[in-house]
């Protein structure tokens, strides 16, 4: 499911910033950028993230601002100094060289100036990135949420398109029956019966027909599915592999029942109920 959330917290004069983005995947995957100095963390970081997304691709990034506490110090390495100082002298005496040393001289040389990495309070540093963290997860949640809604309602509505055409298909069953019959005695009407055995062969034949395209076990078992595909729709767990499983069962008998049939309305209603089950399965890829 696609969301964005973003949170921040004050730190060390400055202020710590996260986003956080997902998007539709049917696994889960993180991909996170974080500054050095919370590496150590990275694995809590991780955690807190995982417990709130189970599915999707997930980016996290996480920025200072303006940090007084942070970054890099610069010293002055003296003993160096003093070794390049003393160095330039030598060549003046040596050489009976005139002028004097300057610092812009001094400072030509390398290594006098060392940057080094100033310690940051890691305790608070941690502590303000996760109420940046919990913050930005929460407005990530809530936009998931919202789409959840509206991914729900569509379920809802192709799994009563379902239903409806289920129903259109137990009225269907009887009539392509009679239908069959129909067209047998018609054909066999010609035909003479001198030992008063065509009646029973249109029965026999009609009920090997009716035997053939009996699918009223595959409609019990696709409204059982329809029904826990609902009831999973509700539930306040994670639900998105349950209702692509139920879906591809859903897929499996209608494919069943479809093959058993021969009748145009019937095939017609088959192929309606393929799409809709499609369009969910598409759906549930992205549902957690």
């Amino acid at each position: 499911m696609t969301g964005f959330g973003k949170g921040k917290a004050p730190y060390g004069g400055g202020q710590i910033r996260i986003e956080i983005k997902t998007y539709n995947h049917k696994f889960y995957e993180l991909t996170s950028k974080l500054p050095e100095s919370l590496q150590a963390y990275e694995e809590r970081v991780k955690k807190m993230i995982r417990k709130s997304v189970q599915r999707g691709k997930v980016y996290l990034w996480i920025n200072y601002e303006n940090l007084k506490d942070s970054g890099t110090g610069m010293e002055v390495d003296r003993d160096k100094l003093r070794h390049y100082y003393g160095m330039l002298k030598e060549i003046q005496k040596e050489f009976s060289l005139s002028g004097d040393i300057t610092l812009s001289q001094l400072l030509s040389f390398p290594d006098i100036l060392v940057y080094k990495a100033v310690p940051r309070n890691t305790q608070k540093l941690w502590s303000a990135t996760n109420r940046a963290l919990n913050s930005a997860l929460k407005s990530l949640l809530l936009m998931r949420e919202r789409e959840g809604k509206l991914l729900k309602r569509d379920m809802e509505a192709r799994a009563a398109n379902i239903a409806r055409s289920l129903r259109k298909l137990k009225k269907l069953i009887p009539q392509e029956i009679q239908s069959f019959e129909r067209r047998l005695r018609q054909k066999t009407a010609k035909i003479s019966d001198k030992n008063g055995t065509r009646a029973e062969r249109i029965q026999a034949e009609v009920a090997m027909f009716a035997k053939n395209c009996d699918v009223s076990e595959e409609i019990a078992r696709l409204e059982a599915h329809i029904e826990n595909f609902l009831k999973s729709l509700k539930s306040e767990k994670e639900a998105g592999k349950i209702l692509d499983f139920i879906a591809q069962e859903i897929q499996r008998e209608i494919n069943t029942l479809g093959a058993k049939s021969s009748d145009f309305r019937i095939s017609r209603e088959v192929i309606y109920v393929k799409g809709e089950v499609e369009k969910i399965r598409e759906q549930v890829q992205n549902i957690e």
